[in-house]
């Protein structure tokens, strides 16, 4: 029996008894943090998808991202049934129940949207004015105006009563507004706005998930330098 022979049969021997003595090596699915994400996605909630991908990948978690309604985000975020939101604006979500992550993801520009520049002036005094926004949409909820606040669950809905003339003005984050209307083809629907306030968000946490927050910000930070 030639030397390679016996090294071969060595090695195969060895391979037997290995099976036998050790169980084979089982490697555990990572656990999976289900995030809420919105329903009007744009260039930005993209990225934070990706760069919350990242961050909890380094962390040992893998992710999934269900598109909610704003306020049932909230809710469900608030009764733990959820484990974390995509974003939230960073100074709003200082709860009890939620845990927002200190580093900044980027910035929303709250704008007012109309089918005209007259509608646009002094638009907060006036008080015959409708005033429609997605519910749970906290920069709009807080924005003060003398007219009536009517919400609606979808950006499809609020842009649908501002061409029907059924509002006169519109609320919404200048990012989710410009993909909707460039997904549903109104580009060129001849609607005019104006800047408000612009707002700072963050990652939001379930309080079960609290002890994340601060390796996440890390990782977070690190990613927008």
């Amino acid at each position: 029996m030639t030397d390679t022979l016996i090294a071969k049969c060595r090695g195969m021997a060895f391979v037997l008894l290995a099976s036998c003595c050790w169980p084979p090596l089982v490697v555990a699915d990572p656990v999976t943090i289900t995030v809420g994400t919105t329903q009007s996605p744009s260039d930005l909630s993209t990225r934070i998808e990706q760069q919350l991908a990242a961050a909890y990948a380094r962390l040992g978690f893998s992710t999934r991202f269900i598109a909610l309604p704003s306020e049932r985000r909230l809710r469900l975020l608030t009764n733990n049934e959820l484990d974390a939101d995509l974003f939230r604006i960073c100074q709003l979500e200082q709860q009890e129940n939620l845990v927002t992550v200190p580093a900044k993801l980027g910035e929303l520009m709250l704008q007012a949207y109309s089918q005209s520049v007259e509608t646009l002036t002094q638009w907060q005094q006036n008080s015959e004015l409708i005033i429609v926004h997605i519910r749970g949409l906290k920069m709009a909820e807080l924005t003060l105006f003398a007219g009536s606040r009517v919400e609606v669950s979808d950006l499809q809905q609020a842009f649908g009563m501002l061409l029907q003339k059924r509002a006169d003005i519109l609320l919404e984050d200048q990012r989710s507004a410009i993909a909707y209307l460039h997904q549903a083809g109104l580009t060129d629907a001849g609607l005019v706005a104006t800047d408000l306030l612009p707002f700072a968000i963050c990652h939001v946490l379930s309080t079960q998930l609290g002890h994340l927050a601060a390796p996440l910000a890390e990782l977070l930070q690190r990613a927008q330098d």
